[in-house]
């Protein structure tokens, strides 16, 4: 059957755009085979491949798939000369002993006239068993002037060493973790992770298969920027519509400028407030002899937990006044525990202002999302900070 579709030429290339929304623009596309049989009825990419590898001919569609990308490719690139192109592989074929050269990525863009540096090289690591064999393919074409992308990462049994390992231009992160992500606290942990371990290296983060407006806006506000999804376009054998990437583009861009904006001002209302319970605390503090802070807990619903520290030596002085339940695991802070080497501690013992609201992070006093609100004052002449943890939603 395979080898009937590339001798009746029924295959056939669809490109879907890749988005950069703070560049404003689509900086590549990736290819995409379709096929049809003698009835000119549609066949799936992934019946057609798997049929290869039963005819023992997955070497051979590939190649011609990667021909027709290429010739499809070439008069986008002469219309745009920035423009990537996002060029799939079968990657389990690395498992075996075809030659880098086999491969003939080189070969192929010199014929036609298209520089390595405008090809992206997709692989599908977790298909490939043979670690040291992926690392000396990527080395082989990077230093040959090829971009290397890992693709659908996350699926399967995606190894996060492998990033470091083969130190990849991109990672498409795959759309089972960006699924919901703006609802989804576990995938949103997991993509800030992939996104962190990424920029560390160097490597830009593209979400795969957006389809929701929100999905898009979370993994911006995690500093991914690189977007393939049906919510842009969906993969077309004629030229995507500029005009309407473009709204969607500058709509999308607007959106998340409002959404920081919204997230600074959020960010100045909760310190406002947090200035407001700590005076009146402190106040409290200093004016009353066997203080009971319960009832502030009561007063401030938005207040998790009360504590006061040592402002040079960061030890507890009393325990911690909370209004969660706790547990053998999760248990607040007591009477001479060590702050010192809390965030929260150190930077408002520096900072000039006396002031620190930290980011978000799981509480080990009661197990929920919380953000810890530290104020220096003085009492009875000596240096302290009055800690609250303020409650938060985990998204």
């Amino acid at each position: 059957m395979v080898s009937k579709l590339i001798q009746d030429n029924s295959i056939c290339i669809y490109f879907q755009p890749i988005i950069s929304i703070r560049s404003a623009k689509v900086i590549g596309v990736e290819a995409l085979m379709r096929a049809h049989d003698e009835n000119n009825e549609s066949l799936s990419p992934i019946f057609v491949f798997d049929q290869a590898k039963k005819e023992n001919l997955s070497f051979e569609l590939d190649k011609f798939v990667r021909i027709k990308a290429l010739e499809t490719f070439k008069p986008l690139l002469e219309a745009n000369k920035e423009l990537l192109l996002f060029l799939n592989f079968e990657s389990h074929l690395l498992d075996s002993k075809i030659s880098f050269h086999d491969f003939a990525f080189s070969s192929l863009a010199n014929e036609m006239g298209i520089p390595p540096s405008r090809i992206v090289i997709e692989i599908k690591e977790y298909q490939i068993e043979d670690s040291e064999r992926l690392k000396q393919f990527c080395d082989f074409y990077k230093e040959r002037g090829f971009l290397i992308a890992l693709d659908d990462f996350g699926a399967g049994n995606a190894n996060f060493d492998r990033i470091s390992t083969v130190r990849p231009h991109v990672v498409k992160v795959d759309r089972s973790i960006v699924f919901n992500v703006h609802q989804n606290f576990i995938h949103k942990e997991i993509l800030k992770s992939i996104a962190n371990m990424c920029f560390n290296i160097g490597a830009l983060v593209l979400a795969e298969g957006v389809e929701e407006e929100e999905e898009i806006l979370r993994s911006l506000k995690l500093d991914i920027d690189l977007f393939q999804g049906f919510w842009f376009a969906r993969p077309s054998g004629s030229h995507y519509d500029k005009a309407l990437l473009d709204e969607k583009i500058t709509y999308i861009g607007a959106k998340h400028t409002q959404n920081v904006k919204a997230s600074m001002q959020l960010k100045e209302f909760l310190i406002e407030s947090a200035k407001t319970y700590t005076h009146t605390i402190i106040e409290t503090i200093k004016t009353t002899n066997n203080i009971n802070l319960f009832g502030f807990l009561k007063e401030f619903e938005i207040i998790e937990a009360i504590y006061c520290i040592d402002a040079h030596t960061g030890i507890q002085e009393g325990d911690t006044f909370i209004s969660a339940d706790t547990n053998d695991f999760f248990q607040p802070a007591r009477d001479g525990d060590n702050h010192a080497l809390k965030e929260y501690f150190y930077i408002t013992k520096e900072s000039k202002r006396g002031n620190y609201l930290s980011q978000k992070y799981i509480s080990r006093a009661s197990g929920r999302m919380c953000r810890t609100f530290a104020q220096k004052f003085v009492l009875s002449g000596k240096e302290k900070i009055l800690c609250l943890d303020l409650k938060v939603q985990p998204l």
